[in-house]
């Protein structure tokens, strides 16, 4: 009963983040939907990527997400595999399995964009998960306030050729950022920044790399953030980015339907909590053990 909670306990924030659900069915349901990214992800996907992302895993984990009561999800794209229409229906009821709008935010992924444009059945049909707080104006940035948590929103998804899975921020989501992590630093808030794409390189090749990446990076850098998550890199990733002032921590988790088992399907859950110098900050990575199908701890770790 809540009641009954301490001040300290009802400081405690628990922010949860899963990424590369990957969960729907890819059907072709409408004329035009087939393009050269699509043929190739088809064949892709028939040959093993349906086997190796399973709604079912992604239940599990979800299901153990759901048991634990987290303050909030962040959602870090790839919904879908080839972002056809029947799947972005699909993934929609994906959400409203993670939560409600007001407790899961959402960015897209490459994958949200095989279409050729993330921003039209997806943004439709996704709309109450990415907006900001205060709807109007460019959907990316987002922005929204939980608590002593702001989460800063940024799109990388991108239409790519097909031998590519690169991504982009681009000059109209990067050009407002810098005021806007301050602003909120200045608002003494946990500044969350959520991307598909790392936005550094240590975790992913030339060919799926974030394309203004070291512009990203310097932005971060000057202006500060408490935490980055990300996806795109289908497993346990942890990064940082030198300030002057110390390091942001970058956190990337395994695909939530992961069958692979060197990196099955997880979440991980970050335990955040101010005090005089700031905020201290705890990580729980949990992971389905494919053997006895339960989802466990795979790693805990202090994180500042």
């Amino acid at each position: 009963m809540i009641g009954a909670r301490s001040a300290e306990a009802l400081a405690l924030f628990k922010l949860a983040h899963v990424s590369d659900l990957h969960a729907t069915a890819a059907r072709f349901t409408r004329a035009g939907e087939l393009n050269a990214k699509r043929a190739f992800g088809w064949l892709s996907y028939q040959a093993r990527r349906r086997h190796k992302y399973r709604p079912e895993i992604a239940a599990r984990v979800l299901d153990d997400l759901a048991a634990l009561a987290p303050d909030h999800v962040a959602v870090t794209g790839d919904l879908t595999h080839m972002g056809l229409a029947s799947e972005v229906s699909e993934a929609r009821e994906w959400l409203a399995r993670i939560g409600p709008p007001e407790r899961v935010t959402l960015v897209p992924g490459n994958h949200d964009a095989y279409g050729g444009d993330v921003a039209h059945e997806c943004v439709d049909a996704w709309l109450p998960y990415l907006n900001s707080d205060h709807a109007g104006g460019a959907l990316f940035p987002s922005l929204r306030v939980r608590g002593p948590v702001a989460l800063i929103g940024l799109s990388s998804a991108v239409p790519t050729p097909v031998h590519l899975a690169t991504g982009r921020a681009g000059e109209a989501q990067l050009a407002p950022l810098a005021d806007m992590l301050r602003d909120l630093a200045a608002r003494k808030l946990f500044r969350v920044v959520l991307v598909h794409h790392p936005p550094t390189r240590t975790h992913v090749s030339w060919r799926r790399r974030l394309e203004d990446g070291p512009a990203l990076c310097e932005i971060l850098a000057r202006a500060g953030a408490e935490l980055v998550l990300h996806g795109h890199a289908h497993r346990a990733a942890r990064d940082r980015i030198v300030t002057e002032s110390g390091a942001i921590p970058v956190f990337g988790v395994p695909a939530t339907s992961s069958a692979v088992m060197s990196r099955p399907g997880a979440s991980q859950i970050f335990a955040i909590e101010p005090h005089a110098r700031g905020f201290a900050i705890t990580c729980e990575l949990r992971a389905l053990d494919l053997s006895s199908g339960a989802v466990v701890p795979a790693v805990g770790e202090r994180v500042a």
